[in-house]
């Protein structure tokens, strides 16, 4: 933050209080001008003339003046996902003691903690919307699975120390980011054979000699998303091969392009159009734009389509262990770990909220 300024509410007080400059003068001792002076903000009162000020009006010094943060603030400025380069509104949260600003989309579903006045060079001034105190205490937590906006809500609602806000993306662009110090969380998820076993070789590999936990947030089935009726009788990653299938693509490094790639042992598969996330595969799906796309059960059962499973998958929160123990981080693996948080993902369908809040430490490479 840039230093603070002082604000003085002397007038607001004086008023309160009934007095006239004058008959406030005369009490304290100055003449009317210096009250006309203090109040214009044009003079900063002596520590003894403050203390007087505040006994006269019957009221404490914090009252009459106080500091306050300039709005505009420096911070390293996150690389935009494409088609938001130019977009103002912007997440804010502290990471090792640095600002980081976050692009938003511009439809506003987020609310923003600040306006981008001027960038260059991976920085941004921007005006603050909110108190330097709250934004303290916020987290920025990447990754693809739409679980991360029910937990966010649920860590805001408890919690007077801590703020979630859901960054959605791929696997490789949240890790790049937690690994840059962009974000304090990453959300990690692998369809591999060996399981937990690829997921803490990539946490390492992102983060080498760093310790982490993985922080389970749940299990979900990655698999087809397919039309009601299956009606190209779709069956099998295999299937992903067959000429003039439109295939709602991820970008990559995401995890459904990697269960893809791994399926079709990197052979490619149809042509379709790029979606940003499992919703967004769904929704391709669902408007017919394209014939089927690799997401989560979850996103298909949203859009009233057919679900084909492929793999069973382990959705990780990475997080480093040097700022979990701590608010605000703290709070949101309290609430991975609580009874009413499981519970409403029981109640959501395509989740698998039995190992949320479950731990696995990563010792440094």
């Amino acid at each position: 933050m840039s230093e603070p300024r002082l604000d003085n509410h002397l007038k607001q007080q004086r008023k309160a209080a009934g007095l006239s400059q004058n008959a406030l003068a005369a009490r304290v001792g100055v003449s009317r001008q210096a009250i006309l002076a203090i109040e214009a903000g044009r003079n900063v009162p002596s520590t003894s003339l403050g203390l007087k000020l505040a006994i006269t009006l019957g009221c404490s010094v914090e009252d009459i003046f106080r500091l306050t943060p300039d709005p505009a603030i420096r911070a390293r400025l996150a690389p935009a996902p494409v088609g938001r380069e130019s977009n103002s509104r912007v997440a804010l949260g502290n990471v090792g003691g640095r600002w980081v600003a976050h692009r938003l989309p511009a439809h506003g579903i987020t609310g923003a903690d600040g306006i981008v006045e001027s960038a260059g060079d991976g920085e941004a001034v921007v005006r603050t919307l909110s108190d330097g105190t709250g934004l303290a205490h916020h987290v920025l937590v990447a990754g693809c699975a739409p679980l991360l906006g029910a937990l966010a809500s649920r860590v805001n609602r408890r919690f007077a120390d801590a703020r979630v806000t859901w960054l959605p993306m791929g696997n490789r662009s949240a890790m790049r980011l937690l690994a840059e110090g962009l974000v304090h969380v990453a959300g990690l998820h692998l369809a591999a054979a060996d399981g937990a076993k690829s997921t803490v070789a990539a946490a390492r590999r992102a983060l080498p000699g760093r310790r982490l936990l993985l922080v389970n947030l749940t299990r979900w089935q990655q698999g087809l998303v397919v039309p009601p009726g299956n009606p190209l009788g779709l069956a099998a990653g295999a299937d992903l091969l067959r000429p003039g299938l439109r295939l709602a693509r991820r970008e990559e490094g995401s995890g459904a392009q990697e269960l893809s790639s791994r399926l079709l042992q990197g052979e490619g598969g149809g042509d379709g159009p790029l979606a940003a996330g499992h919703r967004e595969v769904a929704r391709l799906v669902h408007l017919r734009t394209a014939d089927a796309g690799i997401a989560i059960e979850s996103a298909a059962l949203a859009e009233g389509l057919d679900f084909v499973p492929l793999a069973e998958e382990s959705f990780d929160l990475v997080v480093p262990a040097d700022i979990a123990a701590g608010p605000p981080v703290s709070r949101l693996m309290e609430t991975l770990d609580d009874q009413a948080f499981r519970s409403e993902v029981e109640h959501l369908p395509g989740y698998d909220g039995s190992r949320s809040g479950h731990v696995t430490t990563v010792e440094a490479a």
